[in-house]
């Protein structure tokens, strides 16, 4: 279980902005209420995110540099702030680095290495690392992935296959963690079969208060 007490801040997050989500027309792009105006805004994550992106949450957002008005980087889900930028997850995990016992005597880290026929986020002295993020909570366990994902898969098969290591940042607050069986059974299996070749899982617990994201420790896996 993690420590509710335990509370280490990693990022600050600047110029954000506080609207209103309408809806979603496509993967990547939604609707939003900002001064009672109507606004375009970026949704960096490919996920379902269903039980997040619901008409009238709350969105903090910044300024886009593409093509719609806005970027959002997180919604509010009953009293927690859920990060929805998958672009902040590398950042986010290079700055958990540092407060890992286990990642505290990496000399050198490279990102996006080319492993096997995947690119890869991590190398942590020669070992591949890769990062998911985790935003689906149901009865207090977080689960992944809320959408099927082929390329996760691959992915998880890769990090066997080179004896590397798993992290999944969880962006709300869960007791422990599983794999979505439900949701992709094929991911679901290869993580599983990851775990039985004693392939390193770690998973973290963050917050993020409107502002700052926190670190609050290591979540236990539950069984799989």
């Amino acid at each position: 279980m993690v420590d509710k007490s335990f509370k280490i801040p990693l990022i600050t997050l600047d110029n954000l902005k506080q609207g209103t989500f309408l809806n979603r027309p496509n993967r990547f792009s939604s609707t939003i209420k900002y001064k009672n105006k109507i606004y375009s805004a970026h949704i960096h994550d490919p996920g379902r995110l269903n039980e997040l992106l619901i008409e009238n949450s709350s969105v903090l957002f910044t300024e886009s540099n593409g093509k719609l008005d806005f970027y959002i980087k997180a919604v509010k889900k009953d009293d927690e702030w859920v990060l929805i930028d998958t672009a902040l997850h590398s950042r986010i995990a290079l700055a958990v680095f540092k407060h890992v016992d286990d990642f505290k005597s990496v000399t050198y880290i490279h990102k996006e290495v080319k492993i096997g026929n995947s690119r890869i986020d991590f190398t942590l002295d020669d070992t591949p690392l890769e990062v998911k993020g985790v935003t689906l909570v149901k009865d207090n366990l977080a689960l992944f992935p809320d959408a099927p994902t082929k390329r996760g898969t691959r992915h998880v098969q890769e990090i066997i296959d080179h004896d590397g290591i798993v992290v999944f940042l969880v962006f709300r607050k869960a007791e422990s963690f599983k794999p979505n069986w439900v949701t992709d059974r094929a991911f679901s299996n290869k993580l599983s079969e990851a775990r039985k070749k004693n392939i390193p899982i770690y998973v973290i617990q963050l917050s993020f208060d409107g502002k700052t994201i926190f670190y609050e420790g290591r979540m236990p896996l539950s069984d799989f």
